[in-house]
């Protein structure tokens, strides 16, 4: 079985890129009876495109003997491409070691429709392995208010959409350490698809987009709002001056 997966750069073991025509590396893992036996890096020629990008890497894809792809969303042409070479793709987000291991498991939902375009995604057309990160005030369930100040709340909260559920933690993360920003500290324990965030700082913000996790917000104030209203988040898009 040899898998794409879109990533941010080279490293196998880094961030995948939600864009699939327009991210900067694939990462080739080929597996056989559920164990990888090798992973390369390789550049997306899409990526350079000035248009057509999904078509472009969508076909080196089928040029590679690529069997499925992993990534975050599909725009329609890279989908209708994938389609007719019979190469599947699978949505996750996060870490790529995490989610070749999640696909090994048979945890990752393929992308079985044609998508609209990125810019109209609709999240509760996503699949169900969609993890969301909340900064908290406090620790009352769903009922749990939103953080205004994401570093610093209290609280933290990862709702699993496949599973309806949510976990509240305390927020322990380390702000000093030298090699690990916040941000690097919650991909690696919780490694979620989406964080939402109503008030972020600039520096924070930008390690999401690096990292390819979706970043969302709204007006609604506790976790049962969010989640009950999906489709009508925004993407956040500003930083809060901090």
């Amino acid at each position: 079985m040899k898998i794409a997966i879109s990533a941010q750069d080279n490293n196998p073991e880094g961030a995948i890129d939600q864009r699939f025509g327009r991210c900067k590396y694939y990462v080739i893992v080929e597996t056989e009876n559920k164990e990888i036996k090798s992973t390369i890096a390789i550049e997306n020629q899409g990526a350079i495109q000035a248009h057509g990008a999904g078509i472009k890497s969508a076909e080196q894809i089928g040029q590679l003997g690529i069997d499925l792809v992993i990534t975050g969303d599909l725009g329609p042409n890279a989908t209708t491409v994938l389609k007719q070479l019979g190469i599947k793709s699978y949505h996750a987000g996060g870490n790529i070691g995490n989610a070749i291991k999640d696909y090994l498991d048979n945890k990752l939902e393929e992308i079985d429709k044609i998508a609209a375009p990125h810019s109209k995604t609709n999240l509760n057309q996503k699949n169900a392995n969609e993890k969301i990160f909340f900064p908290l005030l406090n620790n009352n369930g769903e009922n749990s208010e939103i953080s205004g100040h994401f570093g610093h709340a209290p609280f933290f909260g990862i709702y699993d959409v496949e599973k309806k559920e949510l976990k509240v933690i305390q927020n322990n993360l380390n702000h000093t350490d030298p090699n690990k920003s916040p941000i690097d500290q919650i991909v690696e324990t919780i490694n979620p698809t989406i964080i939402y965030a109503t008030g972020i700082g600039g520096r924070a913000l930008d390690l999401i987009k690096q990292k390819g996790i979706k970043l969302k917000t709204s007006n609604y104030s506790t976790v049962k709002e969010v989640i009950e209203n999906l489709d009508k988040l925004s993407d956040q898009t500003s930083n809060c001056g901090h």
